[in-house]
């Protein structure tokens, strides 16, 4: 299995785009206990920010939630930018080894399109995606932001296309060639799932079965009609 992501060593002040190769064996290595604490303060930063909000989520309060010292939490990852890509990184990382194992299996465009929104909600539908989102907002802005940790962004920006792009070519099909089409879908069904996400966070809502049920079919029509222009039908 391969696995892309950004910013794996942020200790050290260096952010880059790592590759890593995982092969399936009888056991897992165990984690040390840095390793262990890291993961921790991470998913309390993350949690923190979700109910508190993100400009109140103060390293004291993460460090408290993840039940370690703040020295620890210095010590793990030394400033708040180092942090807060820790944070996306881990989200990145879940994301691109997701993508990369699901299988899209289905008779019509339709049936597969569906389980790519399936996959793809695994992530931009949950509330971490928010948290990710406010992180990336503040360090794309942020004119303190330093310009390796920028790099990292842009880094993963240029991966993701990668991560994602292996999904459509199951679901579409011959028509994967068509680049266009492949952006069209991913763009579309992302940006539903972030709008809803967003929406059901600001107020309650309502199931949203049936307009996810339209919005397929409308995005299976629209790459039909263009892939049948271009003499490649899609079943």
């Amino acid at each position: 299995m391969r696995r892309v992501g950004v910013a794996a060593e942020i200790r050290s002040g260096h952010y880059g785009l790592w590759v890593t190769e995982t092969r399936p064996g009888p056991t897992r290595r165990r984690r040390s206990d840095g390793e262990v604490t890291r993961q921790k303060v991470l998913d309390a930063a993350v949690q923190t920010i979700l109910e508190v909000g993100y400009y109140q989520a103060s390293s004291n309060a993460i460090a408290r939630r993840a039940g370690v010292t703040w020295g620890a939490l210095q010590h793990q990852f030394g400033t708040r930018e180092s942090l807060l890509l820790g944070v996306l990184n881990d989200r990145w990382g879940r994301l691109h080894e997701q993508m990369a194992t699901a299988e899209i299996r289905g008779a019509t465009l339709e049936a597969r399109l569906e389980r790519v929104v399936e996959v793809l909600a695994t992530h931009y539908s949950a509330p971490e995606h928010l948290v990710q989102l406010q992180i990336l907002l503040d360090l794309t802005h942020n004119p303190d932001t330093s310009a390796d940790a920028r790099e990292a962004i842009a880094a993963h920006g240029r991966a993701l296309n990668d991560a994602w792009h292996p999904l459509f070519v199951q679901a579409l099909g011959p028509a994967a060639r068509f680049t266009s089409l492949i952006a069209y879908a991913f763009l579309t069904l992302r940006g539903y799932l972030t709008s809803q996400l967003i929406a059901s966070n600001i107020a309650e809502t309502t199931s949203d079965a049936r307009q996810r049920e339209l919005l397929v079919r409308g995005v299976a029509a629209a790459i039909r009609d263009d892939a049948a222009a271009r003499g490649v039908e899609i079943e």
